[in-house]
């Protein structure tokens, strides 16, 4: 497992240990502590947080503390500051949620011309809430008319081996899919590992970003082949320049990119690029078609719900931190999740784009979930607040099982993810 979590750190895009220890490394760590040690309430019921300031170790006294509260993802409603006592404490009151969902609790200090500060989201009956964004009646045809368009084009497999990055225990290729539309592409990285036998097979999905990526993919060590794969339809092992200037250039804000018609939304072309890169792992000898799971967090996250929410082949999927969850959130006066769409009201044709939404929210292909799935996030994600993530897990209908690190943002503990690994290789009868 050391492969794996080396690997981990890659893929998250940040240090977890650097993000884990950066808190508690400030010359300032500022705690607002509730009272439930699960940081989760009834619906109405009054939450009571011991605050507190530590410096060097020591509790403040005598220190002014500011607290404030609100929805989660939108504007503080009340602010107050408090004094902490001689043994360093102050006391204050959270009122409970009229409804289900999230409040941010956010408490700071300034001391010599800084300012200290933290987030404590807590939850009120977060099992009940529900998304605001609704299926269209015609969903499901909607998407089975694209994936039977797609699939009507030769694949057109093309491998480069890379003797490079290929050792002993593994083979990396480069792989392209035509895909969508003739003349259409999915590139990505192949790691097959050299032990013989077909075997089971992960579809790697990648965060939100315009970047490169390489092999040995670490999945692999662990016995999986793996197929990682961008989804802007661009080679994958570029120089990093050609990135920036796409991420700048031709390919910035690609998130809104034609959302106003649902068939002309960038993600349209990601999400059928995904279906076939399943397709595609069904063809390999060496893969056990019958145990393929899908793979990622953030945009990686909601790819691996939608894909194997279209996709009969995929058998089990891990999302952590989903984004695109109940995009009309904001709208609603509600937080929404990553990209944080409709938050203007005044935004041009909002009616028109929101409807295109409904074709691309994650909670709507969580409701057609048939596959068992692996989910974890945390409470103070200010990425995919924690409001839109339970939105789509509460309709998921089938097998799922969740874990939440209550005080991690936009990334994970390492037991989170090791976890996650052991439920997929007992999914899929794998030695642990």
């Amino acid at each position: 497992m050391k492969r794996f979590f080396s690997f981990l750190i890659a893929v998250l895009g940040v240090s977890i240990v650097t993000l884990a220890q950066s808190s508690s490394h400030q010359y300032v760590t500022v705690v607002a502590e509730p009272d439930h040690a699960d940081w989760t309430y009834r619906t109405g019921e009054t939450a009571h947080f011991t605050a507190y300031a530590i410096k060097e170790n020591v509790r403040m006294r005598d220190t002014e503390i500011t607290y404030s509260y609100g929805p989660d993802k939108l504007d503080a409603v009340f602010t107050k500051t408090v004094k902490t006592d001689r043994n360093g404490v102050a006391h204050f009151e959270v009122p409970g949620a009229k409804e289900p969902g999230f409040t941010s609790v956010r408490v700071k200090v300034n001391l010599d011309g800084h300012t200290y500060s933290s987030m404590t989201n807590i939850a009120f009956d977060p099992f009940d809430i529900r998304p605001t964004t609704t299926m269209p009646t015609d969903f499901e045809q909607f998407w089975s008319e694209a994936m039977k368009k797609a699939s009507q084009l030769p694949m057109m497999p093309s491998l480069r081996y890379s003797e490079k990055e290929s050792n002993d225990r593994v083979d990396v290729y480069y792989l392209r899919l035509q895909s969508y539309k003739r003349g259409n592409y999915v590139y990505g990285v192949l790691t097959v590992p050299k032990t013989a036998g077909r075997k089971p097979a992960i579809l790697r999905l990648p965060g939100a970003a315009v970047r490169s990526f390489n092999g040995p993919n670490e999945l692999a060590y662990e016995g999986f082949v793996v197929l990682e794969i961008g989804v802007h339809g661009i080679p994958v092992d570029q120089d990093n320049e050609i990135y920036r200037q796409l991420e700048n250039g031709a390919l910035a804000g690609y998130t809104t990119i034609g959302i106003d018609n649902r068939d002309t939304y960038y993600y349209k072309r990601s999400i059928l690029g995904c279906v076939r890169a399943v397709d595609y792992l069904c063809t390999r000898d060496d893969v056990d078609t019958t145990r393929i799971a899908t793979y990622g967090g953030s945009q990686g996250g909601m790819l691996s719900i939608m894909t194997a929410a279209l996709s009969p082949k995929v058998s089990a999927l891990f999302a952590y931190f989903p984004a695109f969850c109940e995009l009309t959130g904001y709208y609603h006066g509600r937080g929404g999740g990553w990209p944080h769409l409709f938050r203007d009201s005044k935004e041009p044709n909002l009616q028109a784009r929101m409807e295109v939404s409904r074709y691309y929210d994650t909670v709507n292909f969580a409701r057609l979930l048939r596959v068992p799935g692996f989910y974890a996030w945390g409470f103070n994600d200010p990425a995919c607040c924690p409001t839109s993530t339970f939105s789509a897990y509460n309709v998921i209908t089938a097998p799922k099982q969740l874990q939440v690190g209550r005080d991690t943002g936009h990334w994970l503990y390492p037991w989170q993810v090791e976890n996650a690994m052991s439920w997929l290789k007992e999914q899929f009868h794998m030695e642990k």
